[in-house]
C-alpha cells in the first residue's frame, strides 16, 4: 500500500521495530525510528508528505527530548510510552514535555491489542444523539400508572412482575454501520425495589426478519456506557425489561461515537456523571501551559459534543471545554449538587495542575453557555467573564414560551421539570433563584465582565439590567455592547464582538498576540 492510500500515520520510536514483532493493521502508515535517527525526522516527513502523526509510541520517554522542537506534529493525548517507566525518575525537561502533550503511560504487553485500539478508536470527530421518552412505548398490559414528565422523562409506578418482563420498547431501530464503534448510555432513575436490564437485538442489515443475536445488559453492566464494536452492519432494537415494583423514570437513550479507552465523546475528554445518570462532557487542552486558563461552555447543541475547539486552540493557552448533552440541546449546566460539584472539581483539578490562580482564568460562553460562564465563574472571582447573548433567568425563559416565543424552545419547560421538579409559577421563581442565590454571593472584585446582549431578547430580556443591578456597588469593570433584535438575531456581530474582547484581553493582560 503506498503512502497516499494510508488512512493514518503512526510513529514508533524505540530499540526494536514493532513491525518485526506483530502484524501491523493494513490501514496504518507505520514509521519506525531509533532514538539515534530522530534528527532526520523532519526531513523524512517532508519526503513522505506527512504533516502530522496520528499517534507516537515511545519505548523511552526521554526520546521526547529529541522531538522538543517538533511537538506540533502531535496532538495532546496521542503520545504513549511504556508504563513500566516511573514518572518520578524523569528529568524535569521530560516531565514538562509529558505535561505539554498529556502523554499517557500505557501497557504495551499486548501490542496487537493496542494497535487495534489505535486503529479503531483513535480518530478525530464526534457525534451523539438520543432517543427521547416520546420514542418509548410501554407494554399494553402494564397495570401501573404512566406519567409523561415533559419530552424527556417517562415515570412509571406499579408492579413489574416477579421475573424480568419486557416493559418498554423504543419504537425506532438504530442503524449501526459497523464502521464507527458507538457507546450507548441510558438515563433512568429507580427505586431499589425494582430491577432493570436492557436487551439489544441485532437484526441483519437489509431486513428486520432475521435476528442475528441479542445481548442482555444488567444494571451492573449499565454502570458504564455500553460499547458496540462489531464490524458487521446491523439494525438494533432496544427493549427495557423490569421486575419487582416501585417507581421508575426512563429518560433518553444516547448513542455516541466511541473513542474506547482514549476518551469519551472525543480523544482526551471525560464524562462527569452523577448518581441520577445525568452527564456533562469535559475536555482539557494544555495549550502552552502558560496563563491564562480559558474556560468555554458550549451553547445549545441538539447534536451532542463540544464546540469552540478551534477558537480556543488558536489562543494558544490552556483551555477547558464543557458541553451539556441533556434534554434536547442542554440543561444550562445546572443539575444536582453532585453534578455541579464535579464541574467545579474538574476546574479546580486543572487549575491546580497548571499552578494558576483565579486571576489567571477567563470564563466564557455564548447563549446557553453564558449561564455556565456566569454561574460557575461567579465562584472564582476570575480575571474576566466574557458572554454573548446572556441567559440567566431560566424561569423567565420558560414563562416567555407562551407569549414571547409561542411554541419555540419548549425544552425550557423540560428543564424546569428536571431541575426543580415542577412546571408552575413557583417553579419559575425557584428556577430563577438557582442563579441568583449563587451570583449574589460572588466576589467579583476587579473582574472584567464583557457582555454583548440583544435589546429585544425574547428568551431573557432582563439578563443584562439585572446583572448591572446586582453589581452596582462593586468594583467590577463592565464592557458591554448591544444589538437590536431578538435572541437569535445578529449572531454574527455578537460573536465577532465576543472574539474581539477575548483577543484584547489576551493581548493587553496576558501579553499574547496571535
Amino acid at each position: 500500500m503506498d503512502k497516499q492510500s494510508k488512512t493514518s500515520h503512526i510513529l514508533q520510536i524505540g530499540s526494536e521495530n514493532w513491525l518485526e514483532q506483530v502484524e501491523i493493521p493494513e490501514e496504518m502508515g507505520w514509521h519506525y525510528f531509533s532514538g539515534q535517527d530522530l534528527p532526520s525526522l523532519k526531513e523524512y516527513m517532508e519526503e513522505q508528505e506527512i504533516q502530522k502523526f496520528k499517534a507516537l509510541l515511545l519505548d523511552r520517554p526521554e526520546d521526547l527530548l529529541a522531538l522538543k522542537d517538533q511537538m506540533d506534529f502531535f496532538q495532546p493525548y496521542t503520545i504513549f510510552y511504556n508504563h513500566h517507566f516511573q514518572q518520578e525518575a524523569f528529568p524535569e525537561e521530560v516531565k514538562e514535555l509529558l505535561r505539554l502533550k498529556q502523554v499517557r503511560a500505557w501497557d504495551f504487553s499486548d501490542k496487537s491489542r493496542f494497535l487495534y485500539q489505535v486503529t479503531r478508536f483513535l480518530y478525530d470527530g464526534q457525534y451523539g444523539d438520543a432517543f427521547t421518552a416520546y420514542d418509548i412505548r410501554i407494554r399494553p398490559d402494564f397495570p401501573g400508572s404512566q406519567t409523561v414528565l415533559g419530552k424527556h422523562l417517562l415515570q412509571l409506578k406499579g408492579a413489574f412482575g416477579k421475573d424480568f418482563t419486557p416493559l418498554a420498547q423504543w419504537v425506532y431501530n438504530y442503524v449501526y454501520d459497523g464502521i464507527t464503534p458507538i457507546n450507548l448510555w441510558l438515563e433512568y432513575e429507580k427505586e431499589p425495589s425494582c430491577q432493570l436490564q436492557l436487551r439489544i437485538q441485532f437484526f441483519q442489515s437489509g431486513g428486520i426478519s432475521e435476528l442475528v443475536k441479542e445481548i442482555v445488559y444488567s444494571e451492573e453492566d449499565l454502570k458504564e456506557p455500553i460499547l458496540l464494536d462489531d464490524f458487521e452492519r446491523y439494525y438494533l432494537s432496544f427493549c427495557l425489561e423490569a421486575k419487582g415494583e416501585g417507581e421508575l423514570k426512563i429518560g433518553a437513550l444516547h448513542k455516541r461515537f466511541s473513542h474506547g479507552p482514549f476518551g469519551e465523546m472525543t480523544i482526551g475528554a471525560q464524562t462527569l456523571r452523577d448518581s441520577k445518570r445525568q452527564e456533562i462532557f469535559a475536555y482539557f487542552h494544555p495549550g502552552d501551559l502558560k496563563p491564562p486558563l480559558n474556560i468555554y461552555f458550549s451553547g445549545y447543541r441538539p447534536a451532542e459534543g463540544f464546540e469552540g475547539f478551534v477558537m480556543m486552540r488558536r489562543m494558544g493557552s490552556p483551555f477547558i471545554l464543557f458541553s451539556d448533552p441533556r434534554l434536547e440541546g442542554g440543561s444550562f449546566y445546572m443539575g444536582s449538587q453532585e453534578l455541579e460539584d464535579q464541574i467545579v472539581a474538574y476546574i479546580d483539578q486543572h487549575l491546580d495542575w497548571l499552578g494558576f490562580g483565579p486571576k489567571e482564568m477567563n470564563f466564557s460562553g455564548l447563549s446557553m453557555g453564558t449561564f455556565g460562564a456566569l454561574y460557575y465563574g461567579a465562584s472564582y472571582s476570575p480575571h474576566a467573564i466574557l458572554v454573548g447573548k446572556p441567559i440567566i433567568n431560566l424561569g423567565d425563559v420558560a414563562a416567555n414560551l407562551k407569549f414571547k416565543r409561542p411554541d419555540e424552545f419548549g425544552t425550557s419547560l423540560d428543564m424546569m421539570q428536571l431541575l426543580v421538579g415542577q412546571v408552575s409559577r413557583e417553579g419559575i421563581d425557584l428556577l430563577n433563584q438557582r442563579f441568583w442565590n449563587r451570583f449574589n454571593q460572588a466576589d467579583l472584585k476587579d473582574t472584567i465582565l464583557a457582555l454583548a446582549y440583544m435589546r429585544d431578547d425574547d428568551y431573557d430580556q432582563l439578563a443584562y439590567p439585572k446583572i448591572l443591578e446586582a453589581l452596582y456597588d462593586y468594583p467590577v469593570r463592565i464592557i458591554s455592547s448591544s444589538r437590536p433584535g431578538r435572541h437569535n438575531d445578529a449572531t454574527a456581530p455578537i460573536v465577532e464582538w465576543f472574539l474581539t474582547q477575548y483577543k484584547e484581553i489576551m493581548e493587553r493582560d496576558f501579553g499574547r498576540i496571535e
